[in-house]
């Protein structure tokens, strides 16, 4: 009798600090990460939209070790990945290795409720079932919650993310022909997603970099890059692009690029952020 009358008083006591807790103004947590200087991590105390605006990976495909697959030359084989990118200032990237669609969100905290509105007009709401630095439950409909995981990081500057939508606008498929400055254009900031792509892969310290579902014709060596041949070209290289002959420009002008002479630093012991600093060269080049 006595342990029941204990326990009881322990669950009102946590339930009451609960209260207490929740009734208080939640002020913003962040620490600056001590393995990069573009990251912050966020911690309990941070408020449910703080908390969301991270790079969300759905964790059945995580587990499924789908990010750990070679991609082919023929997209329509690759298995999709499922993930969400929220953004401070109202911005989100659904599925950016996949379907990748832009848009933005609005978090109803009363409802638990996330107003997603796409670029293309579409619209959906998504149930906020639960969520912690690392952990999030999503719900679309009568379907089942599903989880989704991160690392608990954000960067201090939008930009810096890879997959924010500024970044990805190169993807975006062009709805005419586009000319040589228009088409360089394009190539530059794809050489720049991939800088800050590496770049941010180097400051999460990710133990390995996958280049899984994104378009490219960029092949990666430790010291080195090199250009596909147009002849293996994949899918979503070309859909970037308004027809499989602008595809073919923008990867000659990626070709001849890259011949040219860069500056390795080979005092730098990881090879993503060498390749990182080269890409930066090779945008300069092109300019």
């Amino acid at each position: 009798m006595k342990n029941i009358t204990l326990i009881a008083f322990l669950l009102l006591h946590i339930f009451c600090g609960c209260n207490n807790s929740n009734n208080k103004k939640v002020s913003k947590v962040e620490a600056i990460d001590s393995g990069s200087n573009t990251l912050v991590n966020l911690s309990a105390g941070n408020s449910l939209p703080q908390l969301l605006c991270q790079n969300w990976e759905n964790k059945e495909d995580v587990d499924d070790g789908i990010l750990n697959y070679i991609s082919g030359s023929n997209a329509d084989l690759e298995i999709p990945f499922h993930s969400y990118c929220f953004f401070e200032d109202g911005l989100m990237i659904q599925n950016p290795r996949d379907n990748m669609k832009t848009g933005k969100w609005i978090l109803d905290e009363k409802t638990k409720l996330i107003h997603l509105i796409f670029e293309d007009g579409i619209q959906k709401n998504i149930g906020l079932n639960a969520i912690g630095v690392k952990s999030l439950l999503l719900k679309t409909g009568k379907e089942k919650p599903v989880k989704y995981v991160a690392d608990g990081k954000k960067h201090i500057t939008l930009l810096d993310d890879p997959f924010y939508p500024a970044n990805n606008k190169w993807r975006i498929k062009s709805t005419h022909s586009e000319t040589t400055n228009e088409l360089k254009s394009r190539i530059i900031k794809c050489v720049l997603f991939y800088n800050k792509f590496l770049q941010d892969n180097a400051d999460r310290r990710a133990t390995r970099i996958s280049f899984y579902g994104l378009p490219t014709c960029f092949k990666w060596y430790k010291g080195g890059i090199s250009i596909t041949n147009k002849d293996k070209m994949g899918q979503k290289w070309i859909d970037c692009f308004y027809n499989k002959e602008q595809a073919i420009q923008g990867q000659q002008m990626l070709e001849n690029i890259i011949e040219k002479k860069y500056k390795w630093n080979r005092d730098e012991p990881n090879w993503v952020h060498q390749s990182a600093d080269v890409l930066l060269q090779i945008a300069d080049s092109l300019k």
